[in-house]
């Protein structure tokens, strides 16, 4: 149960207090006969039934939406062909139901899987780069320069760790994103927007906060696995990605260039090898594409079904976001 009482209970209390305060103010307003304050009150007990509603729904989702959300996941993860996503949901060892933990561990290996083929890249970068610039002089008269042959190789794996820097960078922030609705959202912002509901003149921004709370606890993790585990995956992309950079580190391990019979050998290795780097440059460019989905389209697409599900359900919590983008406008 400590699920509950990491924010159930703080939660129920404040739902709870919340309650008692109105039914104070109605026997005040029948003790001294106010007739505005009996009629105001009765209109409080609504909110305060909002608040337990939102509550049981939390409840809900922690306890079977989860995990309702996490087996639908594995079925669509196993018949579309996603074995990274299959493989961490349904782990002997730690079996996740979690959609939250499910992204996380998600993006861990797409990380990892960017991090080796930025490892990759930068073995053959580093000596196609090293002859692109170097001229060697073998007979006194002639000279041996791989500019020619090179150059564009080199540009092209400049522009791949370019991308791929980027690419890690969004994942990083998608990670921690989940990450801080993981441990924030239901324990903190929940309570929070459910003390400011309590209060008529805080109920705006308390509607705000907990629509915002309940969209990247639940809606955003929820909608990121269930795209991820509908679209094309990763899997096979980064098990060539490892293979590549074990034979990439085998053929260019501790290179001795110190004479210039070592850097000939080198250079005509290289040489040799420019069809292998076509077929690692066409390989590359095409994983690529599939990175910018994985970083970039899918975690937009589950932002925007997050922001409407907020901008939907902040109003039926009492928030007015028309009156509240105003107000923004006034104090910029």
């Amino acid at each position: 149960m400590a699920w509950f009482a990491d924010w159930g209970v703080i939660s129920t209390t404040i739902a709870l207090i919340s309650f008692f305060i109105v039914v104070l103010l109605q026997m005040t307003a029948k003790a001294f006969n106010l007739q505005s304050l009996n009629m105001w009150v009765r209109g409080e007990y609504a909110q305060v039934a909002v608040s337990f509603l939102i509550i049981f729904f939390a409840f809900t989702m922690v306890t079977a939406g989860n995990s309702v959300t996490g087996e639908i996941s594995a079925k669509v993860a196993s018949v579309s062909g996603n074995i990274p996503l299959n493989s961490i949901i349904n782990d002997a060892n730690n079996p996740l139901k979690d959609p939250t933990k499910i992204g996380k561990a998600y993006l861990a290996t797409l990380l990892k899987c960017e991090a080796n083929m930025y490892s990759t890249i930068f073995i053959y970068n580093y000596f196609t780069e090293f002859f692109s610039r170097f001229r060697l002089d073998t007979t006194g008269n002639e000279e041996i320069a791989g500019g020619w042959a090179l150059n564009g190789f080199v540009s092209l794996f400049h522009f791949f760790c370019n991308n791929l820097v980027f690419l890690a960078l969004f994942n990083y922030v998608q990670y921690y994103i989940l990450q801080f609705s993981q441990f924030t959202m239901l324990q903190i912002f929940l309570p929070i927007g459910l003390i400011l509901r309590a209060f008529p003149v805080t109920r705006g921004a308390g509607g705000l906060i907990t629509a915002f709370a309940l969209g990247f606890a639940f809606v955003f993790p929820i909608c990121y696995v269930l795209i991820v585990a509908m679209m094309p995956n990763a899997g096979a992309i980064c098990s060539q990605i490892s293979v590549m950079l074990t034979e990439a580190d085998a053929s260019h391990k501790d290179p001795c260039l110190n004479n210039e019979g070592a850097q000939t050998a080198q250079y005509y290795k290289l040489k040799g090898e420019k069809g292998r780097l076509n077929g690692i440059v066409s390989f590359i460019s095409e994983s690529i594409n599939i990175f910018f989905l994985q970083s970039i389209f899918y975690p937009l697409v589950a932002l925007i079904l997050t922001f409407t599900f907020i901008r939907q359900t902040s109003s039926l919590m009492g928030a007015d976001l028309a009156e509240i983008g105003r107000g923004l406008i006034k104090i910029i």
